[in-house]
């Protein structure tokens, strides 16, 4: 996996594919159904819709077919509070990219983004409290229900060429309670100097099925093999 400037969940991508969209309460729906023609009948519409689901990807039309049952989006699916690139322009360093794998739904993964050219060690507590002081910025609110956040630290500055790995760019990880990430009341350098940190905390594994399973954020799946999430 070659290293590229910022992180963009398989998720974020497959929804600007099929076009889906948030209501403003979070819910999810197709772009198809919300600009469907107004003289369509039900069954004209429902004929539209099952056309439209069946030229989706078979995760994106049960997320497709969900929507219209009324089922909840899953937490990748949340409208996270990101700041996205636009063309030819990355997000800006000095950002959190946030993010939430299905498979672990009470971790917030937080990849907070840094470009250094010189990489100094001793500057992680400070980038770990900027990153924690964005996410207490926004408040639980803006995220679905979380126990853990988890936060690694990519350096955009080791990028040399097409053959560095987004593995080599990330250079360090922690996990912090939800809890305590949000109570305006914990000194979060406190919290930065008691986390354990992780210097392994992503891998590529092209030897799992698919793209999103590929990218293992080692650190959470670590911490969930030895905490009861529940």
């Amino acid at each position: 996996m070659k290293c590229i400037v910022y992180f963009i969940p398989v998720a974020f991508i497959s929804c600007l594919l099929v076009g889906c969209a948030y209501t403003q309460n979070g819910s999810f729906e197709s772009s198809f159904a919300t600009n469907a023609p107004p003289q369509m009948n039900s069954n004209e519409l429902a004929e539209a819709n099952a056309k439209f689901a069946a030229s989706m990807s078979e995760g994106a039309r049960k997320d497709f077919e969900d929507s219209l049952h009324g089922v909840p989006p899953r937490p990748s699916q949340f409208p996270f509070p990101n700041v996205e690139g636009y063309a030819h322009h990355p997000p800006p360093a000095y950002v959190i990219f946030y993010a939430v794998d299905d498979r672990y739904p009470t971790y917030l993964q937080c990849m907070y983004d840094v470009d250094e050219k010189s990489y100094s060690q001793s500057n992680e507590p400070k980038w770990f409290k900027a990153a924690l002081k964005q996410t207490r910025r926004f408040g639980p609110t803006k995220f679905p229900p979380i126990k853990w956040v988890a936060v690694i630290i990519y350096n955009r500055g080791d990028y040399k060429d097409e053959n560095t790995t987004f593995e080599q760019c990330t250079k360090i990880g922690a996990i912090f309670r939800a809890s305590d990430v949000f109570d305006s009341s914990r000194d979060l350098s406190q919290l930065i100097a008691s986390a354990e940190r992780d210097w392994h905390p992503f891998k590529n594994d092209p030897q799992q099925p698919t793209p999103g399973e590929q990218q293992r954020w080692m650190i959470v799946e670590r911490h969930a093999a030895t905490n009861d999430i529940k």
